[in-house]
C-alpha cells in the first residue's frame, strides 16, 4: 500500500519541486539584479565622494606651493572642507613632504594612474581609501578618507546588505551584512571604482524559496505520510488486530481447545476465515481422537504379539528342557546350546516388550545383564565358576541390532564355558564420537587356549559371527593378539530417545 501510494504521489512532487527550483532560480536573478543595481549606485557614491575630495586636494596642493607658512594656511583651510576625519599631505616635484595633517599615514604613496591614483587603508582603526593627485607644476597631493566617511556617504542600507571595498587580495569591510532568516542565502556583486582601481563588493542576504514553495515542496510527503497514517490506522483496526486475535487463539490449539475471540471487524472475509479455522479445528480433534483410539489399539496388538512370542519362545524352551531331561553326553549339551539360543531370544523379546510404552529402542545393559544371567545358570557343570564381567555405556539399540547382537555374546560365551570356563569373558559397550554408534567389544582371553582353536567349533563360531556382522551391517574384527573381537553397532541416538520419551 505504501509503495503505491509512493507511486502515485510521485509525479506530484516532481512536479512541485521543478516548479519550487524554477521560481527559486528566477527569484535568485531578480535578487542579483537588484544587488547589482545597489553595488552600481553604491559604487557611484564612493566615486563622487573620492573625486571631489581628490578636486579639493589638487587645488590645495597648487596653491601650497610657497613657504611652509603658506601650506599650513592651505592644509588648514583644506582640513575644513573635506569631511571630517580626513587626512591630507602636499609633497612638491622633487617628492619631499611640504606639510601633512597630524593623522597621516606613513607609507608608500600609491601610484598615479591618470588622474587620481586609489589604494586601500587596512590600518587598525580606522582604515579607508588613499589617493593620489598631482597638479601642472609636478607637485602632488595626497589625501585619506576614513572608512566612517565612505560608509557614510552609501547612504542608508538594510541589515541583510553588506559592503566592502576590495584592492587585490586587500578587503575593507564598510557595512556588515546578517542573515535575516533560516532561508536567506547570500548573493555577491561587484562594482569598479575609479577606473577599477578598486572594487565595490556587495553582499545581500535574500530568499529565493519562500515558505508556501517549501509547503508546495512538502505536500506531496505530508499527503504520502497522512495517508499511511489512515491506511495503517484502517488496517490495524480492521484487518491486522482481528488476525492477530484468530492468530494468537489458532496458536493455543495444540495446548488448549481452540476458542476464537470475538472479532470486532466489518469484513466478512475474516469472520469467514474464522468459522473455517473452527470447523477445521473440530475436524482435527475428531481425527485425533480416532488417531488416539487407533494407536491404543495398535499399541495393544503390539503387546499382545511380543506376549504371545515370548510364550511361545518358554514354551518352545519348556519341551527343549523336557527333552534334554535324561539325556547325557554330547545329546544333553545339543539340547543345553539350544536353549540357551532360544532364551536368547526370548530375552531380546521381554525387553523389547518393556520398552514398548516408550518405544526408545531395547536398552543394552538390561539386555545383556539378563542374558548373562541366563547364560550363567545354564552353564555345565564343569563351567559353574565361570565369570562374565560387564562394562556397559547407556545406549539402546533397534530390536534388529538387538537379536544378532544377544546370539553374538550367545555364541561367544557358550564357545568360552565349553573349552576355556576357567577364564572370563569381558563385555564391553562404549559409545563412538558419532550420536548413532556404538562399540561392541566382547575379550575372552580363552581364545588362544588350544582347546578353543582347534576342532570344528572354533570354525562353526566363525562362521555364525560372520553372518551376524552382515546381519549388523558391519565388520568382526580380531586384535592381534586374538583375544579380543570388536564391532561397530547402530544405536537409538539420545535425542531421538528424549523425542520418543516426550
Amino acid at each position: 500500500m505504501l509503495i503505491i501510494m509512493t507511486v502515485a504521489l510521485l509525479p506530484l512532487g516532481i512536479v512541485a519541486l521543478f516548479a519550487s527550483i524554477q521560481s527559486a532560480h528566477d527569484k535568485r536573478l531578480q535578487h542579483e539584479a537588484d544587488a547589482r543595481l545597489i553595488a552600481t549606485a553604491e559604487a557611484r557614491q564612493i566615486d563622487l565622494a573620492v573625486i571631489r575630495s581628490a578636486n579639493v586636494v589638487r587645488a590645495a596642493a597648487f596653491a601650497a606651493g610657497g613657504d611652509e607658512g603658506q601650506c599650513e594656511r592651505v592644509l588648514a583651510q583644506t582640513l575644513k572642507v573635506l569631511a571630517p576625519g580626513a587626512n591630507v599631505a602636499f609633497f612638491g616635484p622633487d617628492g619631499r613632504l611640504r606639510c601633512a595633517s597630524k593623522g597621516f599615514g606613513k607609507g608608500d604613496l600609491p601610484p598615479a594612474r591618470g588622474n587620481i591614483g586609489i589604494e586601500l587603508l587596512l590600518l587598525d582603526p580606522p582604515g579607508g581609501i588613499r589617493f593620489t593627485v598631482g597638479t601642472s607644476d609636478g607637485s602632488y597631493g595626497v589625501g585619506e578618507l576614513p572608512q566612517v566617511e565612505l560608509a557614510r556617504s552609501l547612504g542608508p542600507s538594510g541589515s541583510n546588505q553588506g559592503v566592502m571595498l576590495r584592492q587585490g587580495a586587500a578587503y575593507l569591510p564598510l557595512v556588515p551584512s546578517h542573515r535575516a532568516g533560516p532561508l536567506d542565502q547570500r548573493i555577491i556583486v561587484s562594482a569598479s571604482i575609479a577606473g577599477g582601481q578598486i572594487n565595490l563588493v556587495a553582499s545581500i542576504y535574500a530568499s529565493t524559496v519562500s515558505a508556501i514553495e517549501i509547503l508546495l515542496v512538502l505536500l506531496p510527503i505530508l499527503m504520502w505520510a497522512a495517508a499511511a497514517i489512515i491506511g495503517w490506522s484502517v488496517v490495524q483496526g480492521l484487518l491486522l488486530r482481528p488476525l492477530g486475535q484468530l492468530q494468537r487463539s489458532v496458536a493455543q490449539l495444540g495446548t488448549a481447545p481452540l476458542t476464537l475471540p470475538r472479532l470486532q471487524t466489518p469484513a466478512m472475509e475474516i469472520t469467514a476465515l474464522a468459522d473455517s479455522f473452527r470447523y477445521a479445528a473440530e475436524q482435527i480433534a475428531t481425527r485425533e481422537i480416532a488417531l488416539e483410539e487407533g494407536l491404543n489399539r495398535q499399541v495393544r496388538l503390539t503387546r499382545e504379539v511380543h506376549h504371545r512370542v515370548k510364550n511361545n519362545l518358554q514354551v518352545v524352551a519348556s519341551l527343549i528342557a523336557l527333552h534334554a531331561r535324561g539325556s547325557t553326553g554330547e545329546v544333553a549339551a545339543a539340547y543345553a546350546s539350544i536353549q540357551r539360543r532360544v532364551d536368547a531370544l526370548a530375552v531380546v523379546h521381554r525387553n523389547h516388550y518393556a520398552e514398548l510404552e516408550e518405544n526408545r529402542g531395547v536398552a543394552l545393559r538390561s539386555l545383556i545383564g539378563e542374558l548373562t544371567s541366563n547364560l550363567r545358570a545354564t552353564a555345565p557343570a564343569e563351567a559353574g565358576h565361570f565369570n562374565i564381567m560387564l562394562d556397559m555405556a547407556p545406549a539402546h539399540v533397534s530390536q534388529d541390532v538387538a537379536v544378532p547382537v544377544a546370539f553374538l555374546i550367545t555364541e561367544l560365551v557358550e564357545l568360552m564355558m565349553n573349552y576355556a570356563p576357567a577364564d572370563p569373558v569381558m563385555i564391553h559397550v562404549r559409545m563412538t564420537d558419532r550420536p548413532d554408534r556404538a562399540l561392541l567389544s566382547l575379550r575372552a582371553p580363552g581364545l588362544v587356549s588350544e582347546a578353543a582353536t582347534q576342532g570344528t567349533e572354533r570354525q562353526r563360531f566363525e562362521r555364525i559371527a560372520g553372518g551376524l556382522a552382515r546381519q549388523l551391517r558391519s565388520s568382526l574384527a580380531l586384535d592381534e593378539e586374538g583375544k579380543r573381537y570388536t564391532i561397530e553397532i547402530g544405536i537409538v541416538p539420545e535425542e531421538e530417545r528424549d523425542a520418543a520419551a516426550i
